[in-house]
This record gives structure tokens, sequence and C-alpha cells, in this order.
């Protein structure tokens, strides 16, 4: 499936001029959250952008800032470059070779989705009034009808992750006015429980858990992932609380 082509314009349209020339030349794709945002006429957060090098990607991220490297922050995410309408970010945890690899590595329907720039296969054949290149796309079956409905559905990507990663989108879309369906859910929480090393400081010796210490970890393990949840400090003051209980 594709994505309907005003939504295509659209998306293409509302893009960074640097971003929209790169993608022309160079073999990116656009995907994710920003798609989403621009369909829904929400507040824009960012530009993903995937590339099957990451080598590469710290090199076209240099272009578009002609090579200004303080503009760029790096991280082992990322590679984003600060200055433009929204940001953008080329990132490099993971890479893919395919739209439909990028599709499949998301974790909710309603971000899978994704565009990029195809060259005309033989340019100096074109013919004389025909376009150097077209706008393509790919989505999953269902997220047109997952994204009207404002529905989460899980999809169990096989990726690298933070455990817990999942479930803070959960939180974060919830904000947004989503919903999520109980087997998505369920998905999504045991995804955070299988992260959870399940050793003697949460267990007893017959492997019963100790909900007080479980209930501390998986808090640890959300506050990891994003630390922007928990702005106050409410967790770090009580762990020092209880740091200075225990000595």
């Amino acid at each position: 499936m594709q994505l309907n082509k005003y939504d295509l314009n659209w998306c293409v349209r509302r893009l960074p001029y640097a971003v929209r020339s790169m993608l022309k030349k160079e073999s990116v794709i656009v995907a994710g959250g920003y798609i989403r945002a621009c369909i829904l006429n929400e507040p824009i957060n960012d530009v993903d952008l995937f590339v099957s090098d990451k080598e590469m990607a710290k090199e076209y991220a240099l272009r578009m800032v002609q090579r200004e490297e303080k503009r760029l922050i790096i991280t082992d995410n990322a590679i984003t470059i600060k200055g433009m309408k929204y940001p953008v970010q080329f990132i490099t945890r993971w890479t893919y070779e395919t739209p439909e690899q990028i599709l499949g590595s998301f974790d909710f329907t309603i971000c899978q989705a994704c565009f990029w720039w195809e060259k005309h296969p033989n340019i100096l054949t074109a013919p004389e009034n025909d376009l150097p290149g077209k706008w393509c796309s790919s989505v999953s079956e269902s997220f047109y009808q997952d994204l009207s409905a404002k529905r989460l559905i899980y999809t169990n990507p096989i990726r690298e992750e933070e455990a817990g990663g999942s479930m803070l989108r959960v939180l974060k879309y919830y904000q947004k006015g989503y919903r999520i369906t109980i087997d998505s859910f369920a998905a999504v929480i045991t995804r955070l429980a299988a992260g959870v090393e399940y050793d003697d400081r949460i267990t007893d010796i017959h492997g019963n858990l100790f909900p007080d210490q479980f209930h501390k970890i998986i808090r640890g393990l959300l506050h990891e992932v994003d630390p922007n949840i928990d702005p106050d400090h409410i967790i770090e003051d009580a762990r020092v609380e209880e740091d200075d209980e225990n000595s």
C-alpha cells in the first residue's frame, strides 16, 4: 500500500528544503512520526531519516550543514541536525536496506509509513517530458485505519531496544488521545517484563517476586529510556531516600 497522493504531497512540501534536496540525490528514506503528524496536522517534533550505512549518514548530515560539524549532535542512536525548521535526525542505531524493513521495525502500526525519491532508471534515455524521478511511498495495510481511529496496535518488532521503550510511547500517545487494545497492551507489558533480569534482588529462593523491588526495577528501566518522564526528579529523590535508609 501507498500513501494517499495528497498526503504524500503534503509530507514532501513540509520538509525543510535541505532535506528535500538531499532526498533527491541520495538513498535516504523519511519514515515514522513525521508522516503521522503531517497527516493529522499535529505538531511536528522531528524528521527521522533512515539509511543503509551509518558512515554515510554522517556524510549526508555534514553536507546538509555545509560541513559545520558543530551543528550536529551525535549519539549512539542518531545524528541530529540543529538549526532547521524542525530537528532532523539520521537514525544510526538501526540501518535498513529497504522500505519494507523500515516499516517492520516500528512498534506501532500508526508509524508504519515512509516515503523516498526514486530516480528514473536511466535519465539519459528518459523521454524529454519525463521527470528525472518521482516520490514513492509505502505504508502498512492497517496504517490508515488505525490512524483514523487513533488506535495503537503493537507489532512486536524484532529489533534491539531498551526494555520499556514501547511502554513509554504508549503513555505519550495516550496524552495525544490514542487508545490501545488489550491484546497490544499485554504484548507491550510482556516485552517490558522480558527485559528484566530476574535475580536475587527481586525473587526469593523459590523464584517468587518481591513486588516492591520489582516495581523499583521497572521504574528504573522506564527512567533510563526517557528521563523526561520524571522532570521533577521524584524518582531520583526516592533513590536518595532509599540510600539514606540503607546506609
